[in-house]
């Protein structure tokens, strides 16, 4: 039987050549995997052709929703915005530049029910850059001494319930906002699986970069990392 349903959050930012084939993707595995889906892109002002793409689509598929912000307000942001909207029993974020296929996202969603969340981790992680490789296992390290932790990855796709996912106090609008949601669910005692996930690297010319490096976004983390100290050693002297 089919899990329930889910609400899948997808922020874009200058999307034209990935737009497409995410949503074709996500939309198979969430029609083969959930009895009801609704795909909520945030358009996160985009100057490029994303919006229209988004909205041909919806007007071949209801379930597809189309917020758009005027100015880029960051992914974190575009988060909180698609939560709000949110109305299945559970959500999930999948970014506008197809970080998977419609088969990982259906074996992904096999899982939906046999714990609180579920979270992804990169299968092989050769696939990705050298640089990446080194960043994002740095940030994984440092996260996982400070908070005394033992996951295998804090950036990766996060599967909650919807309801909790509302009722979550978030402060990161940045790319930091996936470490901050799996830290207020590990703290909220909540029963995960960690699930090796074969993602994929941005296409073309811009295959191997990532938005998350630039300047902005780093010293959103920073600060992000900052309040995870602060929260995690709060909930600590209250045990």
């Amino acid at each position: 039987m089919k899990p329930s349903s889910i609400s899948i959050i997808m922020p874009a930012l200058n999307e034209e050549g990935n737009i497409q084939i995410t949503i074709d993707n996500v939309v198979s595995a969430a029609e083969k995997s959930f009895s009801e889906y609704e795909l909520i892109v945030i358009n996160d002002g985009s100057t490029d052709r994303t919006p229209e793409i988004v909205q041909e689509n919806r007007q071949r598929n209801p379930r597809i929703q189309l917020i758009s912000n005027t100015a880029p307000c960051n992914i974190g942001a575009c988060y909180d915005l698609g939560r709000k909207r949110a109305r299945m029993k559970y959500c999930v974020v999948i970014h506008g530049d197809n970080p998977c296929s419609a088969s990982t996202l259906e074996a992904f969603f096999s899982h939906v029910g046999q714990a609180d969340f579920l979270c992804g981790y990169w299968k092989d992680p050769k696939e990705r850059t050298h640089l990446r490789r080194i960043l994002s296992s740095s940030y994984t390290r440092v996260l996982n001494l400070m908070l005394r932790r033992k996951m295998k990855y804090y950036n990766g796709l996060q599967l909650h319930k919807t309801e909790w996912a509302k009722s979550v106090e978030l402060k990161s609008t940045g790319f930091g906002y996936q470490a901050e949601l799996l830290l207020q669910a590990l703290l909220d005692g909540k029963k995960y699986i960690e699930i090796p996930i074969a993602y994929v690297e941005r296409p073309g010319p811009d295959s191997g970069v990532t938005k998350a490096f630039r300047p902005n976004n780093i010293a959103n983390v920073l600060k992000t990392i900052g309040r995870l100290y602060a929260l995690n050693k709060r909930k600590q002297e209250t045990v």
